[in-house]
């Protein structure tokens, strides 16, 4: 489902009850002048990680953005 939302004056963005999209707040990934929201869920899952979370946060920021390298790069060879 794709659903329009627009931001008001206070920079804020509403999005409709018809998307069932609930939380009260959101992770917002920027790419380029893409921005996607991913809901953060309220009860958090226990994890056992191991390693700070600022070394984990970097691994994930890579791993994403390597994700992402390759989607774009199918997705262009896909156009052709």
């Amino acid at each position: 489902m794709i659903v329009r939302v627009r931001m008001d004056a206070q920079r804020r963005i509403r999005i409709p009850k018809k998307t069932g999209v609930k939380g009260e707040s959101f992770l917002l990934l920027t790419l380029g002048d893409y921005h996607i929201l991913f809901p953060i869920p309220d009860e958090k899952p226990e994890l056992d990680v191991q390693g700070p979370i600022s070394e984990l946060l970097i691994q994930a920021d890579l791993a994403a953005a390597a994700d992402i390298s390759e989607r774009w790069r199918r997705k262009g060879q896909n156009a052709d």
